[in-house]
Order: C-alpha cells, then sequence, then structure tokens
C-alpha cells in the first residue's frame, strides 16, 4: 500500500467517523426535543445523500465521475421522497406534493445530462475542453427543461427568462470547443 493510499484509508475513515457523530447528535437532539424524529428525516437523508456522494467523489480509486453520478442517480429520487413526505407531515398546514409534477422531471432531466456527457466522453476520447464545450451546450436543453417544469410556462417565456444563462451557456461551449481544438492540435 502506498503512501497516498495510507492517506486516503485514513482520510475516508475519519470522514465517516465525522459523518456518524453529525448523524447520531442531530438525531438524538430531534428525539430530546421533540420525542420523534421530524426535522432529523431531512437531516439525516441528507447527510446519507452528501455523505455517499462526497465518498464516491473523493475517495473512489477510478472513475469518480463515474461513481458520484451513479450515486446521484440511485439517491436523488428517494431523498425528494424524503423531503416531501416530511414536509408534508411536519411543517405544512396543507400537503404539497411536488415529487411527481416538478421532482422528478427535473431529476431526470439531469441525470441524463449527466449520463450523455459522460457517454460522450467515453466513445468519443474527447480531450477535457471539448467535453466541457460539449457540457456547456448539453446544459442548455436541462436548463430550459428545469425552467419549463418549475415555471410551469411555455417555452418563449423560459427563453425569454433564460437568455443570459443561455448567451453564457453558449459562450462556454464556444470557448470549451475552441480550447478543445488547440488541446488536440498542441498534442498532434
Amino acid at each position: 500500500m502506498t503512501r497516498l493510499d495510507k492517506t486516503m484509508t485514513i482520510g475516508r475513515k475519519f470522514f465517516w467517523i465525522l459523518f456518524f457523530l453529525a448523524f447520531a447528535i442531530t438525531a438524538v437532539t430531534n428525539l430530546a426535543i421533540d420525542q420523534q424524529f421530524t426535522w432529523f428525516r431531512i437531516v439525516g437523508s441528507s447527510l446519507i445523500f452528501g455523505g455517499t456522494l462526497l465518498d464516491a467523489l473523493l475517495f473512489s480509486k477510478n472513475a469518480r465521475v463515474i461513481h458520484s453520478v451513479s450515486v446521484f442517480t440511485f439517491l436523488i429520487v428517494p431523498y425528494f421522497m424524503v423531503l416531501e413526505r416530511t414536509i408534508n407531515d411536519y411543517f405544512v398546514d396543507a400537503p404539497v406534493y411536488w415529487l411527481l409534477p416538478i421532482g422528478l422531471p427535473i431529476a431526470l432531466t439531469w441525470i441524463a445530462y449527466f449520463w450523455i456527457n459522460i457517454g460522450i466522453r467515453k466513445l468519443l476520447h474527447w480531450n477535457m475542453g471539448s467535453c466541457l464545450g460539449v457540457a456547456s451546450l448539453t446544459a442548455i436543453p436541462a436548463v430550459l427543461i428545469t425552467n419549463i417544469v418549475t415555471n410551469q410556462t411555455g417555452v418563449f417565456d423560459v427563453l425569454e427568462m433564460s437568455f443570459i444563462t443561455i448567451v453564457t451557456l453558449l459562450a462556454c461551449g464556444g470557448l470549451g470547443l475552441i480550447t478543445g481544438l488547440f488541446m488536440r492540435k498542441r498534442n498532434h
């Protein structure tokens, strides 16, 4: 085991010790205050979602992005379910059911966005500049879908509302693709 591997192992253990401490402290605090789990359901599920995502991103030896996107893919909808249920059970007078009409379409949009960009990188073997350019360009439809779903409005209203974001993503996409071309020429 190399020194880096040992450091990563110690770092991962320390990370999970802190995670379990935060989990236990918030659980005990919620039980002491409310004699049941109310807001801890939000904190605990957020810790599980964020902790698992960070673990994949920080401590995976290979394919960190793929591991992180896999965690996001499998946990985002259950996480949203816990949030919706907890908020409706404890924090609002009349239930608000936002998961199916808003949360699920947005989650699926961004899951598709991440996997499409991973697929482009894996299939085309492009350099990082080109991949970042394509990621910026493919973010445009994802942003538009997100804004259409959240604002419950038409495409033209969303285009007008998202104009600065679209122009910024187009500029970043163009810059990334140009950078990718220069990187490709320099390597050949």
